[in-house]
């Protein structure tokens, strides 16, 4: 049995997962928002998941001062999940001395990474995300009306406006169905935000046919009423939401962003290729799970985690 801490500053969205599956094998599990080094330095392994001040509350030392040594570990791990990529903060050669795995969720990720650390790459490991197929149970159905659309925040990279214009345009060429859009996300500052997403509603003359949705308490039972999962995003690095709509059996409209994976099939590169995919062509419910259990399983991603720290 092994002693681990988890840090996570994000409220253990992800790594919440990870701490279930050592638990129930067994192994003792802390975890905190924030970093706590002299905790972590009894600990066998330290996982961080993003690359921000919690790493740098070990690497830096007391005080923030380098020329006192880092804190003490057995092993320490980070994931790199996104924007601490953009920020370069990879780029440093000296964290490799002190990190042990540096884990990437994507390729594209990977080899940019790679390429910028000015090490081997030999501490550098990707494992794709999963997604827990037994909480996101698989509903069968014919094809319907109900478009989802998930993000969190509505900010420009999630491309809230452009799924309401593909939305018109679904309205546009197949006007004798009672299509719905449902955007699952919240508004941030700056406030203009709420006010854009208003007027463009109004002005597509379709306000009784689209609804943006707050938090869930229950994404599985939001995603059963459900039809498409519609991803506008300029920027994923994976899209959780993908995955769990196709998991529950949506079929997918995928913007074709920098870097992704998603089958092309299942991607779009103009609103007016979206539009048909939502009103034409196959609508294979079993397909779109055999997909996520194919790629991104959970459990493999778990598997992964332990042949890595021996878990």
């Amino acid at each position: 049995m092994s002693k681990i801490i988890i840090h996570d500053n994000a409220a253990f969205k992800f790594s919440g997962m990870i701490a279930d599956h050592w638990k129930s094998k067994g192994h003792e599990v802390l975890m905190e928002m924030g970093a706590n080094p002299l905790v972590g330095a009894t600990c066998d392994l330290v996982y961080i998941d993003f690359m921000d001040n919690n790493f740098y509350c070990y690497f830096n030392g007391l005080n923030g001062d380098r020329s006192n040594p880092p804190f003490p570990k057995k092993r320490i791990a980070v994931r790199a999940i996104d924007i601490d990529v953009w920020q370069g903060r990879h780029c440093d050669p000296q964290i490799y001395d002190y990190l042990d795995d540096l884990i990437v969720i994507n390729k594209f990720y990977y080899e940019k990474v790679k390429k910028e650390s000015q090490t081997d790459g030999s501490k550098i490991r990707l494992i794709y995300p999963g997604v827990d197929l037994e909480k996101f149970k698989f509903r069968k159905k014919e094809r319907g009306y109900n478009i989802a659309v998930v993000t969190d925040n509505l900010w420009e990279a999630k491309a809230g406006f452009e799924a309401i214009r593909i939305f018109q345009e679904v309205n546009r060429v197949y006007p004798d169905k009672p299509w719905e859009l449902h955007i699952r996300g919240q508004h941030i500052l700056p406030e203009w935000h709420k006010y854009a997403y208003d007027q463009l509603i109004e002005n597509t003359g379709l306000k009784n046919k689209i609804f943006i949705h707050g938090k869930q308490p229950d994404m599985n039972s939001w995603y059963q009423n459900k039809d498409y999962i519609l991803i506008t995003s300029h920027k994923e690095a994976f899209s959780y939401g993908a995955a769990e709509g196709m998991a529950v059996g949506l079929k997918p409209i995928l913007n074709n962003w920098f870097g992704s994976e998603w089958d092309e099939k299942y991607r779009f590169n103009d609103l007016h290729t979206a539009a048909t995919m939502i009103g034409e062509g196959d609508y294979n419910p079993e397909e779109y799970r055999q997909y996520i259990q194919d790629h991104y399983d959970l459990k493999r991603m778990l598997n992964e985690y332990d042949k890595l720290f021996g878990t």
